[in-house]
């Protein structure tokens, strides 16, 4: 069997599909700025945590409130504790403004759009709050326990106090989200994770309401705090608001400037896969520009160098770029990333670049038909391919009628694509009696070997039905072949097939494609079922006791390729998979 239409030789590979495989750095990694604003927003976060658990003890008695608060102050009203405090208070604030700052446009995913106008939003609440608390404290010596705060802000203000605990957490949330999703162990605990994302600041929420109501029923509170003094706080507030959100302005000035500055820059022209080519002005990231535009690019970490999923190939224009620094530097080679491969959220192209993405992403709800697919315009990633032969398929054709050919190979080509696609697998073409398919476009490398090779369990049991459903006339056994590999392949659509923006244009272009034909071929001469690359073998830990191994030389290809080749997948063995012979 022939593979029709053109090999592409394979540009480099990605080491893992898997972004959360591709960061092992934990808090430290990334730029001084990167690292300063997750230290300052990991002990807000602590003293947030420890302040609303604090709150939820006002289902149990003020009294309990008050008795925690009394540790709760000790730590955070110490004077090391207050100035571990108000530093990473002004740390923070001052990195989001600088980064708001250094922003070249506001297209950017909903998630940061959203974090972005809920911290914009906290300081307005927030610096009244701490004006009552801290300010009343150090000018009047004014004691802030809870049966006086709840007095002052029951029942007038507490739905405005309500307000800014449920936005504080989930701009902390968010921000927690998008660091940690890069672990792995993030996503073995989310489920615990969301539990406690949204309890604690209901049970925060139900402390304050039920401590406060229960003060005013219960309790003849005096206020310690003279109107004078209520003056000065209302005073002290409003000119705290009006520095903090004059910094907001000059942020969200500079990046007005840089946009109207662009639109009289000299501009630069950025290639797509595909002839996609768009004009820039020098300045933005590869990634702003790409999110300017409106073309897909991935990017987990939003874009701050904690992961390698919006690296790029840098096709022209290399030479041009600035040396990668040293967050950039660090992750490119933590993947041993190829030569000219660059992280498009690090890179300020000043020159003309022609580049590849080298990692998918879903289309966003605005993109265009075209550019909201990102395979239209090609990436390149690891995937195993398999292509299934039916034996003799033309010595059937010659013996038989044509009816009886065409039901049995409808028959074979239905159940095989099934079983292909029940694991996950893409059917990428028919090539007469013959399948091509496609295993690992959107999950890692490891999940893709071990779909692929359930599949071929699948596959046959396809193959033993069709033998004892087939009509008598058949005389010759139903047989089928498989072959299996895994490599770096650029996945697109092509041609015609493809400018309709549909999945099923889509094909798989590289050295894998030939070799994964090549083993399948190879079951013609080991009279097997399977033939398989050992990179699939290795990839998804399984194990094939009784299979013969082999080695073949593939064209242009200096070192030769071990295969396993097997009659019967009885004994295979699959992590996670369906473990039971003939299934």
């Amino acid at each position: 069997m022939t593979v029709p239409g053109p090999s592409t030789k394979p540009v480099q590979p990605a080491k893992a599909a898997n972004p959360q495989a591709k960061l092992k750095g934990g808090p430290g990694s990334g730029n001084w700025r990167q690292r300063l604003r997750l230290a300052s927003g990991l002990t807000l976060f602590t003293f947030c945590l420890s302040h609303f658990l604090n709150h939820a003890l006002g289902i149990i008695s003020v009294e309990a409130m008050d008795k925690a608060s009394i540790w709760h102050y000790w730590v955070w009203r110490s004077p090391l504790g207050e100035t571990v405090l108000l530093t990473a208070a002004l740390t923070h604030v001052t990195l989001a403004l600088w980064r708001t700052s250094r922003r070249r446009t506001f297209k950017i995913p909903r998630w940061e759009f959203c974090q972005l106008v809920l911290g914009l939003y906290i300081p307005w609440t927030l610096i009244p709050h701490v004006s009552a608390t801290m300010g009343l404290a150090k000018e009047f010596g004014f004691s802030p326990t809870y049966d006086q705060m709840l007095t002052i802000l029951w029942p007038d203000k507490a739905f405005q106090q309500g307000l800014l605990l449920v936005v504080v957490w989930t701009h902390a949330m968010i921000g927690l989200h998008f660091w940690l999703r890069l672990y792995p162990l993030y996503h073995r605990l989310k489920y615990a994770a969301v539990t406690f994302a949204v309890a604690l600041p209901v049970l925060a929420l139900w402390g304050f309401v039920e401590g406060a109501r229960r003060l005013q029923l219960k309790r003849d509170v005096k206020l310690r705090v003279t109107d004078e003094q209520f003056d000065w706080l209302y005073g002290f507030a409003d000119n705290f608001r009006a520095v903090v959100y004059g910094l907001v302005l000059i942020s969200l000035g500079v990046v007005l400037v840089r946009y109207l500055s662009r639109r009289f820059a000299r501009g630069i022209s950025v290639t797509y896969p595909g002839g996609l080519k768009i004009r820039a002005a020098p300045g933005p990231t590869l990634l702003e520009i790409s999110r300017m535009k409106d073309i897909p690019h991935a990017a987990v970490c939003g874009g701050r160098a904690r992961c390698s999923t919006c690296r790029v190939k840098v096709l022209e224009g290399a030479e041009h770029l600035a040396a990668p620094d040293a967050p950039e530097a660090a992750v490119l080679s933590r993947i041993a990333a190829g030569e000219n491969v660059r992280l498009a959220c690090q890179i300020r192209p000043k020159h003309h670049i022609s580049v590849q993405p080298l990692v998918p992403v879903k289309a966003g709800a605005g993109s265009s038909e075209h550019l909201g697919d990102a395979y239209h315009w090609g990436v390149e990633q690891e995937v195993v391919v398999m292509f299934v032969d039916l034996r003799n398929f033309t010595k059937i054709t010659e013996s038989q009628l044509a009816y009886d050919v065409v039901h049995l190979l409808n028959n074979y080509l239905d159940q095989s694509s099934a079983a292909i696609r029940a694991e996950g697998g893409f059917v990428d073409k028919f090539i007469g009696d013959g399948i091509m398919a496609i295993f690992g476009m959107d999950v890692d490398a490891k999940t893709g070997a071990r779909q692929a090779l359930n599949a071929c369990r699948r596959i046959e049991a396809v193959m033993k039905s069709l033998e004892a459903e087939k009509s008598p006339q058949f005389r010759d056994p139903i047989r089928l072949g498989i072959g299996l590999h895994m490599g770096p392949a650029i996945l697109g659509r092509i041609g015609a097939a493809g400018t309709g923006g549909k999945r099923s244009g889509l094909t798989a272009l590289g050295d894998v494609v030939n070799t994964a034909s090549r083993l399948e071929s190879e079951n013609k001469a080991h009279n097997s079922f399977l033939a398989v690359s050992r990179t699939v073998i290795d990839a998804a830990g399984a194990e094939i006791p009784g299979a013969e191994t082999a080695e073949i030389t593939l064209r242009g290809k200096e070192r030769p390729l071990q295969i396993f080749t097997m009659t019967s997948l009885d004994t295979l063995f699959v992590p996670d998979g369906k473990n039971l012979p003939g299934t």
